[in-house]
């Protein structure tokens, strides 16, 4: 009786471990594809309406993810990029203050296109992160297995 209730421990256990690393990368890519969205749209808007930024924030923030929009408010990353990714988007927000609206186009575009790049490669991590919950399982009833 035991021994059922240790695999069972152990593959719940592993149950969690992966649902915790999907949902990372799930956040990472919701991160990445408001991120390409805003540059678009701020884009847009720099061509068009010009919109103060901080208005054009707020009202981004109101259809994005919580991740997304806690950068934007708190300069707070709450996802797990790598230090590439990272310091991209970091310079990205750092340089939008440009000089005039030109080179600010200028700035969007170059980032755009590093952005669509980065974000191939996070599609394809999120179209393979429902497997970090099976393997997790997968590994728990492995250690269960060994405890019995």
């Amino acid at each position: 009786m035991l021994d059922i209730i240790i695999l069972i421990a152990c593959a719940l256990c592993g149950f969690a471990c992966g649902k915790y690393l999907e949902k990372r990368v799930r956040r990472k890519g919701e991160f990445y594809s408001d991120l390409q969205r805003y540059v678009t749209l701020l884009k847009v808007n720099v061509e068009g309406k010009q919109v103060e930024l901080t208005v054009f924030n707020e009202e981004f923030c109101q259809n994005c993810s919580d991740t997304f929009c806690q950068y934007l408010q708190e300069d707070k990353l709450k996802c797990a990029l790598s230090a590439l990714q990272k310091s991209n988007v970091q310079s990205f927000f750092d340089n939008i203050g440009c000089v005039s609206s030109q080179e600010l186009i200028r700035h969007i575009d170059y980032y755009k296109t590093v952005f669509e790049t980065d974000a191939k490669k996070i599609t394809d991590e999120v179209s393979k992160a429902s497997i970090y919950t099976k393997l997790g399982i997968l590994l728990g009833v492995m250690i269960g297995i060994v405890l019995m």
